[in-house]
């Protein structure tokens, strides 16, 4: 599901570039034709803001694009918590099973 979220944000950022060219920057540019490179472009991009690791060689310049990005990233760490707090959560019920049937 993770890597699912990734590659939706990563063709609406596609899309996004295609309706507002020069949303993004890059250190190494794509050309305008190549659209193959510029989508795996944007999705290095969306898996470097999914996981918040940001490395900053591809930028949001447009202000949609920006909040796109922040959007992107706080799903990546709600997802991640409510992963998380649900594993804990099972780990939790199946341990008060086992004590509850040891008791019996």
């Amino acid at each position: 599901m993770y890597l699912l979220l990734e590659f939706a944000w990563s063709y609406a950022y596609a899309l996004l570039d295609e309706i507002q060219p020069g949303s993004f920057a890059a250190s190494t540019e794509v050309g305008r034709n190549d659209y193959v490179a510029r989508v795996m472009q944007l999705r290095y991009f969306s898996f470097m803001t999914l996981t918040t690791v940001g490395y900053g060689d591809v930028l949001p310049r447009s202000s949609t694009a920006r909040t796109m990005a922040a959007l992107e990233a706080v799903m990546g760490q709600i997802y991640l918590t409510v992963l998380v707090a649900r594993l804990v959560g099972l780990h939790i019920v199946h341990a008060n099973a086992s004590r509850s049937r040891d008791g019996d």
